[in-house]
């Protein structure tokens, strides 16, 4: 059982070192193709991003948002290290002994030859472990915050298309003009969106996979700690990390949303335009317009898991099943579980878009329904 709990110890300390290298190696394998994304935004900062104040408001929201995110996840991702670093020395420091004789605790999980003991070779090991963690905090960085700021200068540029078709005068002369020069402008941000898709579709379906490897291990370690009875501090370090791995899930999902619902908006504001008193070549653009963006640009992990605000709540009442299933620790002996979709609604007083899951124990049958707006838990006994 002792080595049971230190190989799954090690497996989540190590696993998230192994996951940002071969998420470093997947973008440098998509790299080149991200080039023709890179300069038409350069292009189009020498062009300057907005015209006008409303322009610069919406594209302000989405450069603080990134910005943020950079900047907390690069400060939050140094400070772990700093940590792991200065709290065994600040331990030894405040020790009551006055002297440094116990076992020192590297910032890293390495096993050793031998048992550091001295003030040296634990200064030694710490200097030679210092490059690694500065690298691997880097490389978990560096492509997470790319890709949120690629994708949330997609989101601005698309508000302001939706701005200018809302706003271009249909009594102008230059109008068709105007609404061609737009229409090529949308087809040229598809055209980014697709390419930033296809590039980190790979590296996010490793980050994907790795986030629930890494959460089902973590769920794993806190509930055999709960059962053993193990420290307070046991079970608040992994709350902690379940934590992080569940925002860092949301930024994704986010991220997602804000590019659906931004290309989404694109086909309202066509929509909004008063399309029945313009000429027909006019109607035409703004049809080509909505029809493509009845097909929201969003970001894949592999090209099937669509990260949006629906699907992470889809995962967390996935959590919730399982929360409601885990009864046994009050009394319930959980013996089968099957999901009917063909119950009578109208006995039991459930509506018809309702979903409906039992699980049997030996007190008797107990139902649980998941509605589309109220969700409540009906139970009926033998």
């Amino acid at each position: 059982m002792h080595d049971a709990e230190r190989i799954m110890r090690n497996i989540t300390f190590s696993f998230p070192s192994v996951l940002i290298v071969l998420k470093n190696l997947m973008f440098r394998w998509k790299m080149n193709q991200l080039s023709s994304v890179l300069e038409a935004v350069r292009k189009n900062v020498g062009e300057g991003l907005y015209q006008s104040p409303a322009e610069k408001c919406k594209v302000i929201w989405y450069n603080v948002a990134s910005t943020l995110f950079a900047t907390s996840s690069a400060t939050s991702l140094f400070f772990v290290p700093t940590l792991y670093y200065t709290i065994p020395i600040l331990s030894c420091i405040l020790s009551s002994s006055g002297n440094c004789t116990l076992p020192y605790e590297l910032p890293a999980r390495v096993n050793l030859v031998y048992e550091i003991s001295e003030m040296r070779s634990y200064a030694l090991f710490c200097a030679i472990l210092m490059p690694s963690s500065t690298l691997l905090t880097i490389g978990a960085t560096a492509a997470d915050s790319l890709l949120v700021s690629l994708t949330f200068y997609l989101c601005g540029q698309l508000s302001i298309l939706g701005h200018h078709v809302k706003n271009t005068d249909p009594r102008s002369l230059k109008y068709h003009y105007e609404m061609k020069v737009l229409m090529v402008r949308h087809a040229e941000l598809l055209r980014l969106a697709s390419i930033l898709a296809d590039t980190f579709s790979s590296l996010m379906f490793v980050q994907t996979m790795g986030l629930i490897f890494s959460l089902c291990i973590v769920a794993y370690q806190l509930l055999m700690n709960v059962e053993s009875g193990k420290g307070l501090n046991e079970i608040i370090h992994f709350m902690i990390y379940s934590a992080a791995v569940v925002l860092l899930a949301f930024c994704y999902c986010f991220l997602g949303e804000c590019l659906i619902s931004e290309s989404v908006a694109l086909d309202w504001a066509c929509y909004s335009t008063n399309w029945h008193e313009l000429p027909i070549e006019s109607v035409r653009l703004l049809m080509i317009c909505i029809a493509r963006s009845r097909k929201p640009l969003c970001l894949t992990a592999g090209k099937f898991y669509i990260f949006s605000l629906e699907t992470f709540g889809t995962v967390n009442l996935t959590i919730l099943y399982g929360m409601i299933l885990r009864q046994d620790s009050h009394g319930y002996f959980t013996r089968a579980f099957y999901i009917s979709h063909s119950l009578d609604r109208k006995s039991i007083g459930m509506a018809e878009d309702t979903t409906h899951f039992f699980f049997t124990d030996h007190e008797g049958v107990h139902g649980v329904s998941v509605g589309v707006e109220n969700h409540y838990i009906d139970q009926r006994t033998e």
